[in-house]
């Protein structure tokens, strides 16, 4: 994405993904403490809920990463 006039959303996309990093890593911690195999229900629920949170973040992550890619309009 280097298309002049353009710098602050690169910076703003820049930002967004190193926001979207951090929060990915703390649902891996989350992921890590909340486990699915264990013995209470809220846990169960919470861990089950955080992978999918997890799964869809990964998908808008990657997303970030290739700004742009689907709106060229040259």
């Amino acid at each position: 994405m280097n298309y002049p006039g353009l710098e602050a959303l690169r910076a703003d996309v820049a930002a967004l993904s190193n926001a979207m990093c951090d929060v990915r890593m703390l649902l891996n911690r989350l992921d890590v403490q909340y486990r699915p195999d264990t013995a209470s229900l809220a846990e169960r629920l919470a861990a089950q809920t955080l992978q999918r949170i997890n799964a869809l973040l990964l998908e808008a992550y990657r997303e970030a990463l290739v700004p742009m890619k689907h709106s060229r309009t040259d």
